[in-house]
């Protein structure tokens, strides 16, 4: 390109040019430049910044003259700025002196067009002045201000600058000014100069169709505005300015307008192996101007111009990845023309090109130090070399298979498909060859085939390090399969064997998986481990059983090897042929494996796929177990027999269970199979793996719902995929539905009808025998939460068969043993266990295996098994309080009921048992009593009398028994009785009908009081959608039969859901008990305010309700307080005294109350303590006897009169006095 440095001329006194100061501000000068930080707008009003500039100071004189040059050249070979120096120290010797040398200096300038001026004041400050401004400003404004005046034509723009020396030697400010006004007209010219460049483009754009406009010229004009912008740092607008060219240069190339350009080229010596980025290997702009340029010089001109200006700016991978696919381009237009060039040409230049290209971005990339630091790219970077590399390898790809060196097959004939071009070898059979080419490897590797493969496994080597260092592994991994395959061809079996075999399992691999290559590698090592005459041994068999999955996962809509690379033949293979060979490899296959002493496990390989037909398995009806209707596809192209297929399915507690399926003979495509399953399970499982076996081969699909696509159907486009079109699962095949078998075996879990607080707790199994006569069934129960169950203390609770029943029932320390069970016989039994988890729910894992008896043959059936996990709580919904009241040899104890939690409770009846010579009564007990329901806030109370005739020596526990449901279990129960009443045999349909009124009944609660009150349940009928409108009718129904009220006490359901809680309460012990009573020795019709009353205090003491031995020699030593209500009664006597207390005692005191207002009055209270402890016949302590004082007079009032008087009043009548 030509000298992009802009200039700057000056001019001086010739004096002032001659002396040492001009030398030294010329050198001080220097020091500021490049300069920086520039502004330039351009014309859409964008701001660019140029960061630095490089400058270039010639003298005036030393400048040609501008002449009328037809050649456009660079706006930066004129002077962009103009600058006079002088230096002048009082404006008298301005006037008589430099005035006419700056007028002539700045008439002569004026003429320049685009360039503006500068004049520079020289300062020199007096010596014997300070350093002070003001010295220097007072000395040197006068001439400054002349000059301004003198020059400054143009108002808006100050040309005048002034430089203090020597301060401005020390000074960096003292530049300022100068620097400043310098940049600014630096880039004022520029605008100008530019802006009347631009309008010569456009003028010469508009003349394209004038006869006689030459594109050669067009180009230049507008190359010398790119070169300029490049000058200025302005790397990008001259990149746009060459990418306008490209445009233009297309535009006629599609046009065919290309009369300016010479024939196409690359005829030149050496035109093949030049240097692709070098624009000085040729008078490329001579040969424009000249209009003899051809083609393939300039289309080369053009890119490199572009790709130094990338280069420039560090973009190095930019640089690299344009020069790559502007090679594969431009070969693709060249060959179009290559019978006029010589042999081998093409080749030579790409080959050339490519390592050219690296060598100079390599030289390139030691500059960029900053480049060196960023890791994403120097893996990048490498990649690009190495694909660079790759392309210089294939056209010795080509080379070789022309020359007859390598077989036109692959992976060598993989060169074709980069160029698109077909091509049968021209020299393979010693035809004569005359190339001119000049590279000088490539003319060893012409004359002897020994430096072609030497040529050949460097270039690879090479591209294998690039790759590697830019972790493009399988490009590495492909490479080295492209050495084996040579040294397959130079016989080196044994090589090539150990390389094809290797490669296979980094193919493998996740992250790098690439099916067709490693089908090619397979198939290599195949054929090399044939062809060695090595035994089939187990290495073998796996790269058989991958070769016969990658044959189904090949892709041959993107095949770009053709089906020969699958089979290790060398000549085109027919369908047939492919199928005769893959039959031929499973015989080999199940031979070897038939000899394997161990199960030989592949996971996930793509030759069979298993899906159900439906999401729903059928209940085998005359036995327990189901079947599953499943599609197995095989996707290979001909028959294969699979000793045993298995699909298992997981549930809740991740416990598999499979469906299973004997041999079987799968034809290409898809095969139904039924599956099944001898166990018993209901519910929605997914599938967890499947597998199928190949003689003592086992092929695993394990499914794992967050992995992504499922394994059990693998997403694969094979060359039978035509005509065997893959079904992919969705989610919902995943799953596997099992209806419930109502009359397979069932075991339930629930609380035991009736729960005693103050036993260990405990679990009730139901066990339901269903259709099976059972031999004999073993029951274990565990729990995840750690609850530990004591099997050991299982107790039998109910039989159906009762008297009649011959079964056998053994509890064992780890299960539960049962023998000769009937057909639909129902047993029932309990397992305590340790504390429940916190919480209030309880996990348990039911496991049991039993074996049925055929009813026909009477024999045994194979053994099943039955797993399920239940989940109940164990919170007790009810909590009691009990408050107790002594009276006498009576106890009267009130129990008050709530519920624990938000569940409403149906209390259906109470009872109080226990105590010896206790007499229990309840009040009456109607028919027409309704059960209570009891929340947290309603609460229900109990009431029992209890009545000793005996005194009480011993503690005592009596057990409250509360019979109860909640009401959810009532509804609930109804709903299960209306829904399978209505829906009889259709278990599926009422099962989304129940869901859809359980969900209704949750969201909306105002049926609930109505339904308390009347036991009527009455709904709304629930919204359905479309897909559900024939449950309308049924639904329907169900409603208007819950409507019917029923009794919440003579529910035929009531049994099944009535619970028992029995609940321990301690009869209360009392040493003493005091019954106060004060008896009032007056009338109790004449009693008045103020007037005394005397009354008797009698206090009555009893240990009946805690006696202890020798009762009758017991004493204790008792203090009494009368409580006196000081608005209501004054007290006078003895209100505070001591006694002995004893059994069936009676202490009396005279007192005399005196009520201090009229009305009906309460009596005062006596307050009673002890003294002194409980004490036996032995005279020794036994701690404070517990008392309880009750009045017996507690609800007497006493009616209170006002006292009576009478006074007498004179009134005068009026008269003489």
């Amino acid at each position: 390109m030509p000298n992009s440095r802009i200039k700057i001329s000056y001019a001086a006194p010739t004096n002032f040019l001659a002396s040492d100061q001009w030398i030294q501000i010329r050198t001080a000068l220097d020091q500021h430049l490049p300069l920086k930080m520039l502004n330039w707008k351009t014309t859409d009003g964008t701001v660019r910044t140029i960061q630095e500039l490089e400058v270039d100071f010639v003298s005036l004189e030393s400048l040609k003259d501008e002449g009328s040059s037809q050649i456009p050249s660079s706006i930066l070979e004129r002077p962009l700025m103009n600058m006079y120096f002088f230096a002048c120290e009082d404006s008298e010797t301005y006037r008589l002196t430099f005035k006419k040398m700056v007028k002539d200096w700045q008439t002569s300038i004026s003429t320049k067009r685009n360039q503006e001026w500068l004049v520079v004041l020289v300062v020199r400050p007096d010596a014997r002045a300070s350093a002070g401004a003001a010295r220097i400003f007072a000395m040197r404004a006068p001439v400054l201000d002349k000059v301004k005046t003198d020059i400054n034509v143009d108002k808006k723009k100050d040309r005048c600058a002034e430089l203090a020396w020597p301060v401005a030697a020390d000074d960096v400010t003292a530049w300022t000014d100068f620097i400043s006004k310098l940049k600014d007209g630096i880039v004022s010219s520029f605008e100008s100069a530019v802006a009347a460049r631009q309008e010569e483009i456009a003028r010469s754009e508009s003349q394209q169709q004038v006869p006689g406009w030459n594109f050669c010229t067009y180009f230049i004009l507008k190359e010398s505005l790119a070169t300029s912008f490049e000058g200025m740092g302005l790397l990008e607008e001259a990149l746009q300015h060459y990418e306008e060219l490209e445009a233009s240069f297309f535009q006629a190339l599609r046009d065919k307008n290309l009369p300016w350009f010479g024939n196409v080229g690359g005829t030149s010596p050496g035109d093949d192996s030049r240097s692709l980025l070098d624009i000085f290997q040729k008078p490329y702009r001579e040969l424009i101007l000249n209009n003899t340029i051809t083609l393939f010089d300039f289309r080369i001109y053009l890119f490199a111009c572009q790709m130094i200006l990338l280069a420039k700016q560090e973009r190095l991978l930019d640089v690299i990845t344009k020069c790559h696919l502007f090679i594969v381009s431009f070969a693709r237009s060249l060959r179009e023309n290559e019978r006029s060039f010589t042999t081998f040409f093409l080749e030579s230049w790409i080959y050339s090109a490519s390592l050219n290209i690296i060598k100079q971005c390599d030289e390139a990339y030691t500059q960029f130090t900053s480049l060196h630091k960023i890791s994403s790219f120097t893996l990048q970077y490498s990649a690009k070399r190495g694909e660079l590399v790759h392309l210089s390898r294939y056209q010795l790809d080509k080379i070789g298979i022309h020359l007859g060196y390598l077989p036109n097959k692959p992976p060598f004939s993989l060169c074709w498909h980069t160029s698109g071009e077909e091509i049968t070898p021209r020299f393979a059979d010693g035809q004569p060859l005359n190339s001119k080419i000049t590279r000088d490897e490539l003319i060893a590797a012409l004359r002897s085939k020994e430096e072609f493969d030497a040529l050949y496994i460097s270039t690879t080597q090479r591209a294998i390090e690039y790759y590697a260092e830019g972790k493009r592994r399988k490009f590495a991994l492909r490479l080295h399969g492209d050495l084996a395959a040579l040294d397959r061809c130079r016989s080196n079996l044994q090589t090539a064997h150990q390389t094809f075999a290797s490669l296979p399992a980094h193919y493998s691999a996740s992250r790098h998986k690439w099916p067709p290559l490693e089908a090619f590698m397979l198939a290599r090592a195949l054929d090399s481990h044939t062809k060695l005459g090595i035994g089939k041994d187990n290495t073998w068999l796996d790269s058989a059983v991958a070769f016969l999955g990658l044959c189904c996962e090949a892709d041959d809509q993107t095949n770009v090897i053709g089906e020969d690379v699958i089979l290790p033949q060398d000549t085109t293979i027919t369908p047939s042929q492919r199928k005769e060979y893959i039959m031929s490899l499973l015989d080999d296959v199940r031979r070897v494996a038939d000899g394997s002493d161990d199960e030989i496990q592949k996971r996930d390989h793509p030759s069979f796929s298993l899906v159900p037909t439906t999401g729903i398995a059928r209940l085998a009806g005359d036995r327990d177990g189901s079947f599953l209707d499943i599609v197995v596809t095989n996707l290979l192209p001909c028959d294969v027999r699979l000793d045993r297929l298995e699909m298992e399915l997981s549930g809740e507690d991740d416990e598999p269970f499979s469906f299973v399926a004997n041999g079987s003979l799968c034809t290409p495509g898809d095969n139904y199979i039924t599956f099944f399953c001898m166990d018993t399970h209901a519910g929605t499982f997914h599938i967890s793996s499947c597998s199928v076996w190949l003689s003592k081969i086992r092929f695993d699909w394990v499914y794992n719902s967050n992995d992504g696509p499922s394994p059990i159907s693998p997403h694969v486009s094979t060359p039978l995929s035509g005509q065997y079109p893959l079904r992919l699962p969705s989610t919902q095949q995943h799953l596997v539905r099992i209806l419930p078998d109502e009359d397979a075996l069932n075991i339930k879990l629930a609380l035991p009808r009736s729960i005693q607080w103050d036993a260990d707790p405990a679990v009730m199994l139901e066990l339901h025998t269903g259709r099976n006569v059972l031999q004999d069934v073993t029951i274990n129960i565990t729990s995840p939460t750690g609850v530990k169950f004591k099997l050991g203390d299982a107790e039998l609770l109910e039989d159906s068969l009762g008297n009649s029943s011959s079964t056998s029932f053994l509890a064992e320390s780890s299960q539960v043993s049962l023998k000769n069970l009937k057909s639909q016989q129902v047993i029932s039994f309990s397992i305590p266990h340790s504390a429940p988890p916190a919480g209030g729910v309880l996990l348990a894992t039911i496991a049991a295996s039993y074996q049925a008896i055929d009813i026909v043959s009477a024999m045994p059936q194979p053994r099943r098994k039955l797993r399920a996990l239940k989940k109940i709580s164990t919170a007790v919904p009810l909590q009691v309080s009990v408050m107790d009241s002594f009276r006498g040899k009576t106890l009267i104890s009130k129990f008050t009921v709530s519920a624990t939690t938000h569940l409403q409770v149906r209390i259906l009846d109470t009872r109080l048992e226990g105590g010896n010579g206790l007499r229990i009564s309840a009040p009456l007990k109607t028919s027409r009593r309704v059960p209570m329901i009891v929340t947290p806030q309603r609460q229900a109370h109990f009431l029992y009398e209890l009545t000793s005739e005996k005194a009480r020596y011993e503690r005592e526990t009596l057990y409250l028994h509360v019979l109860y449901r909640t009401l959810r279990e009532e509804i609930e129960a109804r709903l299960e009785k209306e829904v399978s009443k209505m829906f009889k045999g259709q278990y599926e349909a009422g099962e989304r009908v129940k869901a859809k009124l359980i969900e209704y009944l949750a969201a909306d609660g105002g049926w609930v009081q109505q339904y308390i009150h009347t036991q009527e349940l009455v709904l709304q009928q629930p919204s359905l959608s479309s897909s559900e409108n024939e449950l309308c009718e049924g639904m329907i129904a169900v409603i208007e039969s819950l409507k019917s009220p029923q009794s919440a006490s003579n529910d035929s359901l009531n049994d099944k859901m009535q619970q028992r809680l029995i609940i321990p309460v301690d009869l209360p012990f009392l040493h003493i008990l005091c019954a106060v009573q004060i008896h009032l020795n007056a009338d109790l019709d004449s009693i008045y305010a103020g007037q005394p009353v005397p009354v008797r205090v009698e206090i009555a003491t009893s240990f009946h309700w805690g006696s202890i031995q020798m009762t009758k020699e017991a004493k204790y030593s008792m203090r009494y307080v009368v409580q006196e209500s000081v608005t209501d009664w004054l007290v006078s006597g003895h209100k505070r005294g001591d006694f002995v207390a004893t059994d069936n005692s009676t202490h009396s005191v005279e007192l005399t109350l005196v009520p201090l207002h009229h009305g009906e009055l309460v009596l005062p209270t006596v307050a009673i303590s002890p003294l002194s402890t409980e004490k036996g016949t032995d005279n020794q302590s036994h701690g404070p006897p517990s008392i309880e004082t009750y009045h017996v007079h507690a609800a007497q009032r006493i009616l209170v009169l006002p006292r009576g008087g009478r006074t007498t009043f004179v009134v005068g009548m009026g008269g003489d006095a």
